[in-house]
């Protein structure tokens, strides 16, 4: 009877000792993959960072390059305008005339 007690032990303890290396293994799994997605993250982090910098660096230029277009738009409209009211100016002022 002791024999078989120390059997069923034996195999109890084989029982353990496997589920244990097995979990050993899935935990160095997970390890490794947390890695990976750790490398990843900071990866992606330094991919944004680039971006950040590139649209901090281009930012003064953009702006530069809006306000031109903006104002020579404006610009243009003003002259348009003013040549128009000129027009009209000029119109008025022959309509008003005392025809000879």
């Amino acid at each position: 009877m002791a024999e078989a007690d120390n059997s069923l032990m034996l195999t109890i303890l084989r029982e353990i000792r496997a589920d244990t290396n097995q979990h050993r293994t899935m935990l160095l799994q997970v390890v490794d993959l947390l890695r990976r997605h750790d490398r990843r993250f900071d990866e992606i982090e330094r991919r944004f960072g680039d971006v950040e910098r590139r649209i901090s660096d281009t930012r003064a230029e953009i702006e530069l390059m809006v306000k031109a277009e903006l104002l020579g738009r404006l610009t243009h409209f003003e002259t348009q305008m003013d040549e128009r009211i000129a027009q009209l100016e000029d119109r008025l002022s022959a309509a008003e005339r005392p025809h000879s």
